[in-house]
C-alpha cells in the first residue's frame, strides 16, 4: 500500500477548519441532503447524497476547487431525475481524510474509487470527475464499472498552461487570501460574466489560508487513459479556461476516442458557471 504522507493542508489542525467550512456550505442547500462516511484504504471518505432514493445514481468526484458540499448548483441541475452522489477525494481540500498517496498515485486512487463504488452498492454508474479528480475518475481500476465517464475542466491529463491570466491573481490570493484578492482570483479563473457568491468567496478564502497548492500533482499515464477507447467518455472544457491547454486536451480526447466539448465563454469553474449544462452531459444516452 502507498504511504499516506502528502497532505493538502499547511499545518496540523487545518483540516478541522476546512471540515467546518464544508459544514457551513451545507447550510445553503435547499433540497434534502444526506451525509455519509465510507471507510476506505485512503481513510474516511466523505459522501453526500441528494435526490430520490429510487432514481438512477450518478457519482460526482469533487476536484479540489469546490468540495462536495459546495456543488449545490450542480446537484440542483440534475433535478429529481437522478440520485446524485457527491464525493470528496481524500488528499484534496474537503470533508475526507487528508492523506493522499505518496507513490503510485493514480493506481492507488483507481483502487480507492472501486472501494467507493462498492460502498455505495452500485455495480455500474456514470461518473463525473471535476478538475484534479478527472484523472482520479479516469484511473478507476475497472473501467467497466463506469457507465459513462465525464471529465470536466480536467487537470492532471495534459500539461498545465504555465503563464496565464490567473497566475498573478492566484499568487496574490495565496499570499493574502482576503475577500478582495479571492474575488479577483475567481474572476480570473472563470469565464466572462461570472459572479462568485458569498459562500464560494468565503470557501476560497479558507482554501487560500489553510491549504497548499495542488500544482505538483502528477499527470496520469497515457496508457491508463487509452483503456477508455470504446467506452462512453465526454471531455468538457471552457474555451476560456486559463489552466488547461485546450488544443492538447482536444488531441488527447481524439486519441482515446472521446467526445470533446468546449463551452463558449466559460472558464475553469464549470460546476459553478454552467451547472445545468454539465449535469446534462453526464446522463448516458438511452
Amino acid at each position: 500500500m502507498a504511504l499516506l504522507t502528502r497532505s493538502p493542508y499547511r499545518c496540523p489542525g487545518d483540516d478541522s477548519v476546512i471540515h467546518h467550512a464544508c459544514a457551513g456550505l451545507l447550510t445553503f442547500w435547499q433540497r434534502p441532503v444526506e451525509e455519509h462516511v465510507a471507510r476506505t484504504s485512503l481513510g474516511e471518505t466523505y459522501v453526500l447524497t441528494t435526490g430520490p432514493a429510487t432514481a438512477p445514481p450518478i457519482v460526482v468526484l469533487a476536484g479540489g476547487d469546490l468540495p462536495a458540499a459546495g456543488l449545490r448548483l450542480l446537484a440542483d441541475g440534475f433535478g429529481d431525475r437522478h440520485r446524485v452522489v457527491l464525493v470528496d477525494v481524500p488528499g484534496l481540500p474537503g470533508g475526507s481524510a487528508g492523506g493522499r498517496p505518496d507513490t503510485r498515485v493514480h493506481s492507488v486512487y483507481g483502487h480507492w474509487l472501486l472501494e467507493v463504488l462498492d460502498a455505495l452498492g452500485v455495480e455500474r454508474v456514470p461518473v463525473i470527475g471535476l478538475g484534479w479528480s478527472a484523472s482520479v475518475a479516469a484511473a478507476v481500476e475497472d473501467v467497466d464499472r463506469v457507465e459513462k465517464l465525464v471529465i470536466a475542466a480536467p487537470l492532471g491529463l495534459v500539461p498545465r498552461v504555465r503563464w496565464h491570466r490567473a497566475l498573478v491573481p492566484g499568487l496574490q490570493w495565496r499570499n493574502e487570501p482576503n475577500l478582495e484578492n479571492t474575488e479577483r482570483y475567481l474572476r480570473a479563473l472563470a469565464g466572462s460574466g461570472y459572479e462568485p457568491d458569498e459562500q464560494t468567496l468565503r470557501w476560497f478564502c479558507r482554501v487560500g489560508a489553510y491549504c497548499t497548492s495542488l500544482t505538483n500533482m502528477p499527470r496520469i499515464d497515457r496508457a491508463a487513459l487509452r483503456r477508455w477507447r470504446g467506452h462512453p467518455v465526454e471531455v468538457i472544457v471552457g474555451d476560456r479556461d486559463p489552466l488547461v491547454q485546450v488544443d492538447a486536451l482536444r488531441k488527447l480526447a481524439h486519441d482515446i476516442e472521446a467526445r470533446f466539448v468546449t463551452v463558449p465563454r466559460a472558464g475553469h469553474l464549470l460546476a459553478a458557471e454552467v451547472p445545468a449544462l454539465l449535469a446534462s452531459t453526464a446522463v448516458p444516452e438511452s
